[in-house]
């Protein structure tokens, strides 16, 4: 039986006023976070994921928490990769704020909804959530129109991506925790510039760019220990670092060449030096009375029986 066609649901103005006092009521009960858009540099298009992608905008916006009851998801845990953090919270932001404030500026192409893989800030306990999940009909369209966007989200883990928001805490995030190499070098002239670009030339002649974190000087030598973020080389291959690679300030010309490369066996507070409770040579030491720290393959060495 066709519907009354006296009585109508969705009128613009029904919908319109209903858009404003959702804006209104997120306004009030909502809290600031900052949404920061993904892009994309490299993508496998086999397997359609992101070879390397950079977070280089951040937009704030208001959003409802709904998870009213703190984080959701598998909590803090620990497995056999160790100690693993698995909160989730859910966003509810208003269609209409995010493609006022993000939508319009947050991507090259005007995009109809948030896309999973962005970033959202919570300064509230200064966490950054990753959208796992966009539902875009959810209250179903009581009235013509859904006036909301739910954001499933899961703690963030930073795999080594540039971060370039202009917002510190955001930021801090690469400088905290990104992939850095600490070695001895040879100052041949000049000084670094914290910050600044490295111009790299391996042995074998390829180059490559990384970004220079800090050096402290070795006292009574004209040697310093050298602390850089990711490499990349021009080649697009991913490359250790060796013994005579050049450096080279991008700013300040400065020219240094790596003599010794520091791992996890020398005992030296650069081997992590953003994170200053990270005493793994300490904790290898203390545990080799109950821990077996030695190298064995479990699945290709032959059983041995001992009666």
């Amino acid at each position: 039986m066709p519907r009354n066609v006296y009585f109508q649901n969705g009128l613009d103005t029904e919908q319109n006023l209903w858009e404003d006092l959702v804006v209104e009521a997120l306004a009030i009960y909502g809290v600031d976070t900052i949404y920061v858009p993904r892009k994309i540099v490299k993508r496998d298009l086999i397997l359609n994921e992101d070879l390397k992608s950079e977070f280089n905008s951040a937009y704030p916006i208001e959003m409802y928490i709904q998870s009213v009851d703190g984080f959701e998801g598998d909590g803090d845990f620990l497995s056999q990769f160790g100690l693993e953090i698995r909160d989730q919270v859910t966003f509810v932001v208003s269609t209409l704020r995010w493609n006022q404030y993000v939508g319009r500026f947050g991507y090259e192409q005007n995009t109809a909804a948030p896309l999973t893989g962005d970033l959202i800030f919570l300064p509230m306990s200064s966490s950054l959530f990753e959208i796992k999940f966009v539902e875009r009909e959810k209250p179903f369209y009581q009235i013509g129109r859904v006036p909301v966007y739910t954001l499933t989200c899961e703690l963030f883990e930073y795999e080594s991506q540039e971060m370039d928001t202009g917002f510190d805490n955001i930021d801090n995030i690469q400088t905290a925790y990104s992939s850095t190499y600490s070695f001895r070098a040879n100052q041949l002239n000049g000084q670094f510039r914290y910050g600044e670009d490295l111009n790299i030339t391996l042995p074998d002649g390829i180059t490559g760019n990384a970004e220079f974190i800090r050096y402290e000087t070795i006292e009574g030598s004209d040697q310093l220990n050298v602390t850089i973020g990711p490499m990349t080389f021009d080649t697009s291959e991913h490359r250790l670092l060796e013994i005579g690679s050049t450096f080279q300030g991008h700013d300040s010309g400065a020219i240094a060449v790596a003599v010794e490369i520091y791992d996890l066996q020398d005992s030296t507070d650069l081997n992590f030096p953003n994170q200053d409770k990270a005493s793994n040579v300490e904790f290898s030491e203390e545990s080799q009375n109950f821990i077996d720290w030695s190298e064995t393959n479990p699945f290709g060495e032959p059983f041995k029986y001992n009666p």
